[in-house]
């Protein structure tokens, strides 16, 4: 679900319309990730609580890894919007910062496909 909800940022921030109706499109956004944050570090909690429990298995491993990834790109999507609300930076810092963590899942794929059927 955290998935879908940086999708809607990304799609979101990259048709925001310049102007007046900006203003609103950015509080929406940093309002978005601010719950989103907050979601991703009560699954995490869980996530860690199950392992600490049950032990590591490659799905558990997979889903840590994956919400650890989310959450980092929350947080620098979050100081992206910040910079942008209060710094006057332009929205398109929020796409670039998007843009530059794209290469970071890419790697978290090949290594869930190749290394851990290996590992596991």
């Amino acid at each position: 679900m955290l998935l879908v909800v940086v999708a809607v940022i990304i799609f979101s921030v990259s048709g925001t319309i310049y102007g007046k109706r900006e203003i609103f499109d950015r509080i929406v956004f940093s309002g978005l990730v601010i719950v989103s944050i907050v979601i991703d570090l009560i699954a995490l909690s869980a996530i860690i609580y199950r392992l600490g429990e049950y032990g590591f298995t490659p799905n558990r491993t997979i889903v840590l890894g994956t919400n650890l990834l989310v959450l980092g790109n929350l947080l620098y999507i979050a100081l992206d919007l910040y910079k942008v609300n209060f710094k006057n930076y332009d929205i398109r810092v929020v796409e670039h910062s998007v843009a530059v963590y794209l290469p970071v899942y890419g790697v978290w794929s090949a290594l869930v496909i190749f290394a851990f059927p290996i590992i596991f």
